[in-house]
């Protein structure tokens, strides 16, 4: 059998190797290192040797390097109109009560504002996380779109398709930066200073993928006006190196002129003496995506405006905050602004722009334009979130070790649905999935992630499992007589339906030979053992169908996060409205079984509480943890199902398990308290043990005295 295998295995590899067409032969790594070293001098000596006013269409002035060429198609045309609406939205920050007053001492396009006006001050220092909306700009109506040809563009790389990735070709969606000036170079003139700025972008509207489109952007940052200005670069587009050319001032060109000229050198120096040689490229906005290498793709470039809107607390008291943030020595600090900005987008190559949503264009309800935490208050947020976890998962292993103290006894252990308990063991299993995953890929509270995922393996993997088997073991003669009924064929009726005279005669009892005993003793050994045996495999066997379960459910809601918006709402919508139904198999357990009681009330309103709060504070709360988009009708239906579900046990308890079920419905249940009758001979049946006997005992003594 293995070698028909080998032989087909051969003839595929040799089909592969052989009948190819034949294709020109790659360049060597030398030649694309060269050729890419050439292409970056180019850019330096752009960088160096340019002007302010270099690049204006109303002028016919042209840049000769690629992008940025007459020919070479690109939408330079809404440049000065992108330029006039980051003035406009500079402008609105002067106009607000509460201004940074050294913006209008330092920026031309500003003017005076007056004297009674209170000062605010802005983060000099933007490393933080910013969300918000985008919507469409009407500066792009009226434009054709750009046509380019690609193979003028990058006649060196071979694209697999024509066709652009991360075009947006939606009205809205939604937008987020990563900014990290950790470290960056810093250049100071009489104008302000500049800093170099690294962000990355994701981007998606309503047929997005996932989180939409990500990418790195690198560029400048103007601490002292509180304006950010980015791009792209490829092969095709000089992003960073064309970056002053992009600037609203002559002032901010000079500074971005300055500070490139440093970054660049030593980004260049640095890249030859590494081990990548001078083929890798630093500036790469898909640095993350192995794809690009081998199958390149023509995608939209990006020229990215932000304008960080000024706090509430003075320029002194926002300095202390900044320097203790970053290097924490234990002083008081106020509450920590949030970090707030506004965004303008354009995409020379794809033609549209972009600007996120917020006031004076929008309403207080349709955006606050980008708006989220500072990394180390970010950092303290997970911190907290991570600690408030792990008390929600110590008062759930509480509750439930109370609860397994409370079902201690078979016959209360009957009463608990196995199903209730593995559905909440599948949501313990599933965050002990996801915390550890996230421990092992980020350093951020690596010690208090470690803890955290150790309290959900112990939810899981000990006290719930625990209680599952113990619980499967005790209702197995309740399976094995379901399944005997469901397989029986004959139509014997129910013993409760005939009734068989009382038998009160001595029962014969035969004891086998002396012979026999050893014989009897090893069949009894035997069927101990394969009853052992049988419930091993079934524990072997609960084990692996629960992890089996677990882990495709994970592995599906990983890939649930490339699926695009709407559909993956609905999974997640369906994944959380299923899981919080665990009280729906204890509600019919109590129907089939019965009993009013199975479950303590402090473990149902617990649990309830416990587990519904990490959703409601991800559909509820913006801004949260994990930066989900809020959801409160979905929170609402969620809240409103457990409510039933307890409403459902309570009427149970009060009311009788089996209220509002009509008859037929449910099997007969057994009757722990029938009604006894004495003039009923024939009821020996449903009489206490030995009752009926002392009776007909104590009758026969009365007559044989009434005959002496």
């Amino acid at each position: 059998m293995e070698t028909p295998k080998v032989a087909l295995a051969i003839i595929v590899l040799i089909f592969f190797l052989f009948g190819l067409p034949d294709v020109e032969a790659p360049r060597s790594e030398d030649e694309k290192g060269d050729l890419s070293q050439v292409a970056k001098q180019q850019a330096i000596e752009l960088l160096n040797n340019t002007e302010y006013g270099g690049l204006d269409v109303e002028k016919h002035l042209w840049i000769n390097i690629t992008g940025l060429r007459q020919n070479d198609g690109y939408a330079w045309g809404l440049l000065p109109l992108v330029k006039q609406r980051v003035v406009e939205q500079f402008q609105t920050i002067l106009d607000m009560p509460i201004w940074p007053g050294n913006l209008a001492e330092t920026d031309s396009t500003s003017s005076n504002s007056s004297s009674g006006v209170r000062r605010s001050s802005i983060y000099q220092n933007i490393t933080g996380i910013v969300t918000g909306h985008w919507a469409q700009s009407n500066l792009a109506v009226g434009h054709s779109i750009p046509v380019m040809n690609l193979s003028n563009l990058a006649p060196d790389t071979i694209y697999n398709t024509k066709s652009y990735t991360r075009n947006i070709t939606g009205h809205s969606g939604s937008l987020q930066f990563k900014f990290d000036e950790k470290k960056s170079w810093v250049t100071t003139s009489g104008y302000g200073s500049a800093r170099e700025v690294h962000a990355s972008m994701a981007i998606k509207d309503q047929t997005s993928n996932g989180d939409g489109w990500k990418m790195d952007l690198y560029g400048v940052h103007f601490p002292r006006q509180g304006k950010v200005l980015l791009a792209t670069t490829s092969e095709r587009f000089p992003g960073i190196f064309a970056l002053p050319h992009f600037a609203i001032n002559k002032h901010e060109f000079s500074l971005a002129q300055s500070l490139l000229n440093q970054t660049v050198n030593a980004v260049l120096a640095q890249e030859a003496s590494s081990l990548n040689g001078p083929y890798f490229t630093p500036w790469a906005s898909s640095p993350e995506n192995p794809t690009e290498l081998f199958f390149p793709t023509p995608h939209c470039e990006y020229i990215v405006y932000l304008q960080q809107y000024p706090t509430i607390l003075p320029a002194s008291d926002l300095g202390t905050l900044e320097q203790e943030l970053r290097f924490p020595i234990g002083a008081p600090i106020p509450a920590v602004p949030a970090l707030r900005m506004s965004a303008l987008i354009f995409s020379p190559d794809c033609g549209f722009v972009i600007e996120s949503k917020g006031q004076p264009g929008y309403t207080s309800h349709g955006g606050s334009h980008l708006i989220g935490p500072k990394l180390e208050s970010y950092i303290h947020m997970v911190r907290r979130g991570i600690f408030a976890l792990a008390l929600i998962l110590c008062a759930e292993l509480f509750l439930l070790i109370r609860q397994m103290n409370e079902t201690s006894t078979p016959s209360t252990r009957s009463r608990v649905s196995f199903y209730m308990i593995a559905m909440m063991a599948f949501g313990d299993g599933i965050a002990f999935v996801g915390l550890a995953a996230f421990a092992i890929t980020n350093d951020v509270a690596f010690l208090p992630l470690i803890s955290t995922t150790f309290l959900s393996f112990l939810c899981v993997g000990v006290f719930g499992m625990k209680f599952m088997m113990e619980i499967w073991a005790v209702q197995a003669p309740e399976r094995l007589e379901r399944e005997r009924r469901n397989t029986s064929t004959d139509n014997i009726p129910s013993p409760n339906t005939a009734r068989r005279a009382l038998d009160t005669s001595p029962t014969t009892v035969i004891l086998p030979p002396d012979q026999d005993l050893a014989a009897d003793e090893t069949e009894n050994a035997t069927r101990i053992q394969r009853a052992r045996g049988s419930a091993q495999s079934e524990t072997s066997a609960i084990y692996s169908q629960f992890y089996f379960v677990l882990f495709g459910i994970s592995f599906l809601s990983l890939h649930a996060s490339t699926w695009p918006t709407t559909l993956r709402s609905i999974y997640t919508n369906s994944l959380a409205f299923c899981y919080l139904s665990f009280w729906v198999p204890q509600i019919h357990r109590n129907i089939i079984r019965n009993c009013r009681q199975a479950l303590r009330w402090e473990f149902v309103v617990g649990q309830s509480i416990l587990r519904l709060t990490p959703l409601v504070y991800l559909y509820t709360v913006e801004g949260n943890v994990l930066f989900v988009e809020v959801d409160r009708y979905s929170a609402i239906a969620l809240i409103g199902w457990i409510w039933i579900q307890i409403w459902a046990l309570i009427s149970q308890e009060v009311l009788g398990p089996r209220f509002c079920i009509p008859n037929g419905w449910a099997p007969p249940a057994y009757d722990y308290h029938p009604i006894l009758r004495e003039d009923d001979p024939e009821a020996g049946s449903s009489m206490p043990i030995g009752f009926t006997v002392a009776e007909s005992s104590s009758s026969a003594s009365t007559i044989g005295t009434s005959n002496d």
